[in-house]
């Protein structure tokens, strides 16, 4: 997330997929850190104004995350809030409220 914040989110996106393909083929697609690293690819294409993109990945997060880890994990948790964010900022409330 480095690159992110330096503003550098095509580089961050490319690092990101890397660790989202490395962690599904050596962790597993429902480990903490590969739910993480798709949560952070989600954020950055948020940045990058990719909403759908990112809401699918949020989503995927979301669901995976809720089935291994619980409603009230910290990365659920996380996860939530980031998904439900982004709804708001579409202006699905309700969607946002369901989560």
């Amino acid at each position: 997330m480095l690159l992110s914040a330096r503003g550098d989110l095509e580089g961050a996106r490319l690092l990101l997929r890397e660790a989202v393909k490395a962690g599904r083929e050596t962790l597993g697609d429902t480990h903490p850190s590969t739910l993480t690293s798709i949560n952070n690819l989600g954020a950055v294409l948020k940045a990058r104004g990719d909403l759908k993109g990112a809401e699918a990945l949020y989503r995927e997060a979301l669901k995976a995350s809720r089935e291994t880890l619980g409603n009230t994990h910290p990365n659920t948790l996380q996860f939530i809030s980031n998904l439900g964010q982004l709804l708001k900022a579409r202006g699905d409330l309700k969607g946002a409220e369901a989560l």
